[in-house]
């Protein structure tokens, strides 16, 4: 087949699950998936002719040994998902710091609420949507490693630039790099992820990739929580250019040694060769291979993913829409620091403290139960089991909506800690999920439209949405609990039905993509045995 970017082959997935009977798959009749496979990708006919070509065609296409090409070795694997967790961990360290500094810098840059949301989400959405997207047409054709190394040095480069701001204007487009985190970060990592495991071990290398994004805010919790202490107090320090406050301290202390990560991916991190399944794409294979460059090819390129997903719409419409719903609540947790200040008198250090311990106790439980359910499910014949674990994630959030009406903090604080469960169970079942459903030809790109919901409306929007609510309806900073409320006890229920309704479509489309490959197999099989006849 032809090579993808920088000599990178696109080989045939093989291996991914043996076909199982009728009374196995647990979600349908597989031999009738399986025969109309069969007639789509040309079938097999008389158990020794491959149908649409010969047999000596196929044993051709075996002779050039892709169907030979195995998946990466454990230590391969499990080493560059170790790197990823680097990459990602520095991301988080970023976003989740800010939060908890936010009433400071809204007092030294004297700005409002709505102003202090800009910088705080819109900022940072704004990159994704204007540099994001395009980036994601070259996750799916060069080096995902180069493009995952230069995207860190910019978001950590980002970083620094907002420890020497001097106004809000030079801070708003210092965030604006840092959205290159999840810009750059998420589609190019759960593609290499998606290249690294095979469909029965994709949720448990997402949950291991999602370890970065426990990690991340702990470390900054626990080591924002000593730096707040420690800084926020001083009197300013003055510069040839101006002033640095003690808030800006810790964006230099966090931002420069993470790029050396960027060193680490080119140095010891290898491309894996991206893996295909024939006939997934239909009669849209062809076009996959866009040549030019530009907008015009930019544009036929997500043309093609944008069909693709029309083509499938009850696959992917249910995981969007969860995801555009469940997104509105992100603005609770970024206003969650000026919550607990202004309605409990909580400090942003005693609080970051605190929430630091229970990420680190309760997110892994979250990712651990993702994990022992999706494979529970699995060895079920549950085809939908990421689909299954993503939909009891939301249903585990839904008391934590109250959180926010609480009459004593230690209550608000238990009660929102079940979005910690939440974030770790459902963070890795609807990225597996997606992984599990999407060609490797497009993963890149519909990735980038998949996170571009959560950044443009859970990160850019969602804040801003929660500081309008205060400033302009509520006309009042004591009543921010209202402002967070009302947009989850909306959304998070309407999410919880919509991944509902995705939940059949899920699981016949992975019965499709296991019916493929087992004509795949079949094929493989009768031109291995051509071979041995003419031999």
């Amino acid at each position: 087949m032809s090579k993808i970017g920088d000599g990178v082959p696109s080989v045939p997935l093989r291996g991914g699950s043996a076909p199982r009977s009728s009374a196995a798959t647990g979600t349908g009749d597989f031999a009738p998936a399986v025969a109309e496979a069969m007639a789509t990708a040309g079938g097999v006919t008389g158990g020794s002719e491959v149908a649409g070509g010969s047999a000596a065609a196929a044993a051709g296409r075996a002779a050039e040994g892709g169907a030979a090409v195995p998946w990466p070795s454990a230590r391969v694997a499990y080493y560059t998902l170790f790197v990823l967790i680097l990459c990602l961990t520095s991301n988080q360290l970023d976003i989740t710091i800010v939060p908890y500094l936010a009433a400071r810098i809204e007092a030294d840059l004297h700005i409002s609420d709505t102003s202090l949301g800009l910088l705080l989400g819109t900022s940072f959405g704004l990159f994704y949507t204007i540099v994001g997207l395009p980036v994601a047409y070259f996750v799916d054709r060069i080096s995902r490693r180069w493009i995952l190394a230069l995207g860190l040095a910019t978001w950590n480069v980002g970083t620094a630039i907002c420890g020497i701001a001097q106004n809000f204007t030079q801070l708003f487009l210092a965030r604006f790099l840092v959205g290159a985190g999840q810009g750059v970060n998420g589609p190019t990592s759960y593609a290499i992820v998606g290249d690294l495991f095979p469909r029965e071990k994709m949720p448990r290398g997402i949950a291991l990739l999602l370890v970065g994004s426990v990690v991340g805010p702990a470390l900054a919790l626990l080591f924002g929580a000593w730096l707040l202490h420690v800084f926020l107090g001083i009197k300013p320090i003055h510069v040839p250019f101006g002033v640095i406050h003690g808030w800006q301290v810790i964006f230099l202390v966090i931002g420069l040694p993470s790029i050396l990560i960027s060193v680490l991916i080119l140095a010891t991190v290898p491309e894996p060769a991206r893996r295909t399944i024939r006939n997934q794409m239909g009669r849209l294979a062809g076009e996959t291979t866009v040549t030019g460059s530009g907008l015009i090819a930019w544009l036929k390129d997500y043309s093609v993913a944008l069909r693709y997903m029309r083509l499938h719409w009850s696959v992917f419409a249910p995981l969007f829409g969860a995801l555009l719903a469940s997104s509105f609540a992100v603005g609770a947790l970024t206003w969650g620091p000026i919550f607990y200040q202004r309605t409990y008198g909580w400090g942003p250090a005693r609080l970051a403290g605190l929430q630091a311990v229970a990420q680190l106790v309760v997110m892994p439980l979250g990712l651990l139960a993702s994990v022992v359910l999706a494979e529970h499910f699995s060895r079920r014949q549950k085809d939908d089991a990421s689909m299954r674990v993503y939909i009891i994630s939301l249903a585990i959030s839904l008391p934590g909506v109250v959180s926010v009406l609480m009459p004593t903090p230690w209550l608000a604080f238990g009660f929102g800690a079940l979005a910690y469960i939440t974030f770790g169970m459902g963070g890795a079942s609807q990225n597996a999920a997606l992984q599990i459903v999407t060609p490797t030809e497009l993963r890149g790109k519909v990735t980038a439209l998949y996170l571009f919901i959560y950044s443009v409306v859970g990160v850019a929007f969602a804040p801003v949405i929660n500081a309008l609510i205060t400033d302009y309806v509520l006309h009042n900073e004591a009543l921010i609990r209202w402002a967070l409320f009302w947009p989850m006890v909306i959304f998070n229920p309407l999410a919880l039905i919509i991944a509902w309704l995705g939940l059949r479509p899920f699981g016949r489309e992975v019965q499709r993509l296991k019916a493929l490959e087992a004509v795949e197999t079949v094929g493989a099989a009768a031109a291995a045995e051509a071979v041995a006849v003419r031999g």
